[in-house]
């Protein structure tokens, strides 16, 4: 026996137009779904102390997915607009918990780690700034329930002196 859960997303883009995303989860036994986003499928399963297999990822930690894959595809967007040539970057997120049920994110915290040579630190930061203000709707999402703290580093150098979210573009 299985079963399918539709998650439609809409939203208004900023042509006004309505936009949709589409997921449908396949139940797989237990706790286990497979998750069909396009043409990807994502295996998302609770732990074995919560009654399942282990044997694909949480849902909650997919939003932390969500929101450093949707701010890092913006950088390597800007990087390569603004020919910054790095040749490492890395992106950290983590996010506190509430412990009752439903267990809630109460803040989330983003560190960009940058590498490359002779990179001026105000390009980097320009870059996260950039994603943060304008473009990353994720972030712009998560923002509005729980607080996200960000840090900025170039070759192991910590590079944020003042907030990200406060650089005039």
């Amino acid at each position: 026996m299985s079963f399918s859960v539709v998650f439609l997303i809409r939203y208004f883009s900023r042509s006004k137009e309505f936009v949709m995303d589409k997921v449908v989860l396949n139940w797989q036994g237990g706790m286990q779904y497979d998750a069909h986003i396009g043409e990807h499928t994502i295996v998302v399963d609770a732990s074995e102390e919560m009654g399942g297999m282990n044997l694909g990822a949480r849902p909650k930690p997919l939003l932390l997915v969500a929101l450093a894959g949707c701010t890092g595809m913006d950088i390597a967007s800007l990087a390569r607009k603004m020919r910054v040539d790095f040749t490492r970057i890395d992106i950290e997120t983590e996010a506190d918990k509430t412990e009752e049920v439903p267990s809630l994110y109460t803040a989330m915290r983003l560190r960009y780690r940058f590498e490359g040579e002779g990179i001026e630190p105000a390009k980097p930061l320009k870059m996260v700034a950039l994603s943060q203000q304008r473009y990353c709707g994720v972030s712009d999402m998560l923002r509005r329930v729980a607080p996200i703290s960000i840090e900025v580093y170039l070759n192991g150098e910590r590079i944020d002196e003042r907030d990200v979210m406060s650089m005039e573009l």
